[in-house]
């Protein structure tokens, strides 16, 4: 014989409000809120809810202790409206705020102050299912309920109490009629007023996408940059002196051709081992007067054979018998073999000098980039990678300067100005501004780092609407009013430019306005008259 196991939860265990609340109410969907959840948060969480097509078309919606998700009696209304527009049942459970639970009943909405209340509201009792008992049993049960059905007379109703019935009956009839009929449709063009705000925008690395809270992401732009610097040599290099070169003219002083080969010596006197000696390059063939240019060449190197015009006057005899000379330009490049030249000092003066190029670089090729026009630079660039670099020419070659080329990968953080604006146009609606369009806005300070954010301050102007523009706070307005006291206070509101009312039928505009069937249509706004 087997064992008998009981699976069934034990009596003693109780079940938890909750957990009752689901067994009785399966198809109702229980959303638990938090403490910093507010009303934007709450009807974002709704529409995801919507657009994602899961979960249950009837919820409750259970408020934190002490919780302040709802704070205005519109609020309440906005999410009334949002179930109804969507075909949702939504039920509250606000615990320990009378304020708030009195201001969702006032508009419409389901509201209990704990969920064992609701549980009590909605529950339904199971049916019992009969139980069986025995054919004799049953027999004679079914015989005398037909015997008290036979012995039962309905007494007739008297007149007062059936004329009573009927009144309540008209009275339905007339309260269904003015809840249905008659309808009006509003037309509204009213006024717009600017309104300046101050806010905060700021970015963080880790943001994918725009948050409502100000929060926009960053994004890395990779450059690549061909970057040049020239510095001045500072080192020194020694080679070799440098030769004097120049130029004499001599002419032929006697009465004969006289004929001269190159390598005649000249110079600055008569006595040529004590002064400055240079000799001929070229051959030469002087008819008697004739004179003729030749080019000469220091005999030793060194700056002291660089003489200025009309120091060499002598030519060495007896080569030169029949020549007068004459200098009519100096004679140039003679050195004594120490030159400028680079040294790394001057090569890291030149990567130094590429350094602080890359900035200005950098921001000029992102506005060049195509889609530089979106993009805000943030801090400073950063070079990544040396790709090539050049040096000419290279440390201990003679030269006056040094020339460095580079090309470097270079990342700048930077943010997209349309994620910013976009942020900007939605602040409007984050504070309740009844928004009508932004017009301009305008960068105050930023941005400035500071704990790992870059933040911005921020002017945005707006067109907006005055708070009675909206359609539900109208529709409040004119509740209970006929179709002249709703005029009349229309009339009243200085931002309303023009307005029409058109009442269906037309034969009752004696007859009070329901709230329900007062339809308002905001046509597009001007801005007010100056």
């Amino acid at each position: 014989m087997g064992t008998i196991i009981d699976l069934t939860t034990p009596l003693n265990k109780r079940a938890t409000d909750e957990e009752i609340f689901s067994r009785l109410h399966y198809d109702v969907e229980v959303i638990k809120l938090q403490g910093y959840d507010n009303f934007y948060s709450l009807m974002d969480r709704l529409h995801q809810r919507d657009v994602s097509g899961q979960g249950s078309q009837r919820m409750l919606l259970v408020w934190p202790p002490r919780g302040r998700i709802l704070e205005t009696p519109v609020e309440f209304g906005r999410l009334r409206a949002w179930a109804v527009r969507n075909n949702y049942e939504i039920a509250l459970v606000i615990p320990g705020d009378e304020v708030s639970l009195n201001m969702a009943k006032e508009q419409g909405l389901p509201a209990f102050k704990s969920i064992r209340e609701a549980n009590e509201a909605k529950r339904k009792p199971l049916a019992e299912l009969p139980e069986v008992r025995e054919e004799a049993e049953r027999v004679r049960n079914l015989a005398l309920l037909r015997k008290d059905i036979e012995q039962a007379q309905h007494p007739k109703t008297p007149l007062g109490i059936r004329l009573l019935f009927f009144l309540l009956a008209l009275s339905a009839v007339a309260l269904a009629f003015y809840a249905v009929i008659p309808h009006a449709r509003i037309d509204i063009t009213p006024y717009l007023t600017r309104k300046s705000i101050n806010m905060t925008i700021w970015t963080d690395d880790r943001l994918d996408t725009p948050t409502l809270a100000g929060g926009i992401p960053t994004v890395e732009k990779k450059l690549e940059l061909a970057l040049t610097a020239v510095v001045p040599a500072s080192g020194q290099v020694k080679i070799e002196s440098g030769i004097a070169v120049g130029e004499i003219t001599v002419r032929n002083t006697c009465d004969r051709i006289y004929a001269s080969s190159a390598g005649v010596r000249v110079g600055t006197l008569e006595d040529f081992d004590q002064g400055i000696n240079f000799i001929t390059l070229d051959d030469a063939i002087l008819n008697p007067g004739e004179e003729r240019t030749l080019r000469i060449e220091a005999v030793s190197g060194g700056t002291a054979w660089n003489l200025p015009a009309g120091s060499i006057r002598y030519a060495e005899y007896p080569k030169s018998l029949c020549w007068e000379v004459s200098q009519h330009g100096p004679t140039v490049n003679g050195s004594e073999g120490v030159y400028a030249a680079p040294n790394d000092a001057d090569r890291q003066a030149a990567r130094e000098n590429i350094n602080a190029q890359v900035k200005g670089a950098a921001l000029t090729a992102l506005a060049n980039d195509p889609e530089g026009a979106d993009l805000i630079p943030l801090g400073e660039p950063l070079v990544s990678a040396v790709k090539q670099e050049q040096i000419q020419p290279d440390t201990g070659f003679a030269s006056e300067t040094l020339t460095l080329r580079q090309t470097v990968d270079v990342s700048i953080r930077t943010v997209r100005r349309s994620d910013m604006e976009s942020i900007i146009r939605g602040q409007s609606e984050r504070m309740n501004l009844q928004s009508a369009g932004m017009t301009g806005y305008e960068i105050l300070s930023g941005p400035r780092e500071e704990n790992g954010l870059s933040t911005w301050s921020i002017r945005a102007d707006y067109l907006v609407y005055e708070p009675q523009t909206n359609e539900e706070a109208l529709q409040i307005m004119l509740r209970g009013k006929t179709l002249a006291q709703a005029r009349a206070v229309l009339d009243t509101l200085e931002h309303v430019k023009t307005y029409s009312i058109t009442m269906l039928p037309e034969k009752m505009k004696l007859l009070p306005l329901a709230a329900q069937n007062i339809r308002v249509m905001i046509h597009p706004a001007v801005e007010a008259e100056p």
